[in-house]
């Protein structure tokens, strides 16, 4: 069998070739990397918010200096809207206040139906804890036969 050679011109262009399927695998995967760095970041927020808005809630000077802060870097009316409640003292306490008074209605909630379904399996748990009826015929009942 003979083996053809390839001209340089045509070895170039393989080579050309390969190049540009490298710069597009290497765009490929820089773009995935930007993708996985921004819902880091994203998580990196959404915990660090997390923990800020659980020590607001036991530190009140801690609240202060969040609120301060806020009030300085937080200067869009579109994103104010959202946060009232981090940017005023009295606007917190009543947020707070409707919070609690939301829990409570829902722990009073969850504890009637708590009881309604203990209720509803103390009913079954009866039904199925009565005897049977004596006196009734059927293969069931009956004794073994009597000879």
């Amino acid at each position: 069998m003979a083996h053809v050679r390839k001209t340089t011109e045509e070895l170039i262009a393989e080579e050309e070739k390969k190049s540009e399927q490298v710069k597009a695998r290497m765009a490929e995967l820089k773009s995935r990397q930007r993708v996985e760095e921004r819902k880091r970041d994203s998580h990196r927020k959404i915990v660090v918010g997390g923990a800020v808005m659980a020590h607001i809630k036991i530190d009140a000077r801690f609240r202060k200096a969040v609120q301060d802060a806020l009030n300085k870097a937080v200067t869009e009316p579109k994103h104010r809207a959202v946060i009232p409640d981090l940017l005023d003292e009295k606007a917190f306490l009543e947020a707070m206040k409707a919070a609690a008074k939301r829990a409570a209605a829902e722990a009073k909630e969850a504890a009637v139906a708590a009881g309604a379904k203990e209720a509803k399996e103390a009913a079954a748990g009866a039904q199925s804890a009565t005897p049977p009826q004596q006196g009734k015929s059927g293969p069931d009942t009956q004794g073994p036969p009597s000879g």
